[in-house]
């Protein structure tokens, strides 16, 4: 991300304004824990990162979705827990609700990505419902916490870690150019 800032000319920052700040969380987690090797693959991004700001909390939710169940398959014990609760989570705030929780508001996405996380997932309908977290606070402080969970968990339980990380960047980097270019092309149809 500091290559990013340079590139896009703004002040040398971890954190530039040019790339969506959950984007900017996956790409440095990424960063920090890929190989020094493979960190190489990486490099070539940094240019497509200086023009991904402002596609909204829709794609930034779905970049934490895919680095969420990217992640799950690799999770066992706590952190298969604490991912758990926070794909839930995330499928809440995608609906618009910061109480509860009813199954009804899982994704095909997020479903399919459960299987096999019954008790897991019991478990973390009984915390969203005594957790209220309203909608524009799980967007700003939670999406970019849970993707370095997600990162980190990929990391550490991982035989390809490096390769697994790689990709995550790139699709999700993908999923943020497609959205952005699938909005733009909207607003440009009306003008």
């Amino acid at each position: 991300m500091e290559y990013t800032s340079v590139l896009a000319g703004e002040r040398f920052s971890d954190s530039p304004a040019c790339t969506d700040p959950v984007l900017a969380a996956l790409a440095r987690a990424v960063n920090d824990y890929t190989g020094d090797s493979a960190r190489q693959r990486l490099a070539p991004l940094a240019g497509d990162l200086t023009t991904a700001c402002g596609a909204g909390d829709e794609v930034a939710r779905r970049i934490t979705r895919r680095a969420v169940l990217t992640a799950l398959p690799y999770a066992s014990g706590d952190r298969r827990r604490v991912l758990v609760v926070a794909l839930l989570g995330l499928e809440r705030a995608c609906a618009g609700v910061s109480r509860g929780f009813d199954r009804d508001l899982l994704s095909l996405d997020a479903e399919l990505g459960l299987l096999g996380c019954d008790r897991e997932v019991d478990e973390a309908e009984d915390s969203l419902r005594r957790l209220p977290v309203p909608v524009a606070e799980h967007t700003r402080r939670g999406l970019a916490m849970t993707v370095e969970i997600a990162v980190a968990t990929i990391a550490d339980e991982a035989t390809d870690a490096d390769d697994v990380l790689c990709r995550l960047l790139e699709d999700s980097l993908a999923d943020y150019t497609e959205t952005a270019t699938t909005s733009g092309a909207v607003r440009a149809s009306f003008l």
